[in-house]
């Protein structure tokens, strides 16, 4: 039979007390870390907006969609995109015949600059797996 004195409860207490919250502490770490992973924090930050000039085309994409079905642009000029993800997932925008690609984060906007050239017809999709079959396509049209 083992006898326990009140000293010896008190620090067994106190050291369960400890441990309890160092876990508790070390679950809110790791709780953090996985929605700053996902992105999932972007939207909440201060300071967040972003000043665009009259000349940058803002794309949206929100439930597996870009929100213009077609963006127009002049040949050998600057394009800047201000691409802004509403979805609480990642995407990305790709036109693999004038090599732009460009990965947006969950819920977070990304500045892009390009020049488009030659004039023609060309294929904007989302190249995260499943999302261009779901339909998220546009058609990018560089006039001259």
């Amino acid at each position: 039979m083992q006898v326990t004195t009140q000293v010896q409860e008190k620090e067994s207490g106190w050291l369960n007390n400890l441990a309890l919250l160092g876990g508790i502490v070390m679950g809110v770490l790791l709780f953090g870390l996985v929605i700053a992973r996902m992105g999932l924090l972007n939207g909440l930050r201060g300071g967040g907006a972003t000043a665009v000039s009259p000349e940058t085309i803002i794309v949206t994409t929100e439930n597996m969609q870009f929100g213009q079905n077609i963006l127009r642009v002049k040949a050998g000029e600057p394009v800047s995109l201000a691409l802004d993800n509403k979805d609480m997932y990642g995407h990305s925008f790709d036109v693999d015949e004038l090599g732009w690609h460009v990965q947006m984060n969950a819920n977070d906007q990304v500045d892009a600059e390009f020049t488009a050239v030659p004039p023609g017809t060309y294929t904007i999709y989302c190249a995260i797996p499943g999302h261009r079959e779901a339909g998220m396509v546009a058609t990018l049209v560089v006039e001259e």
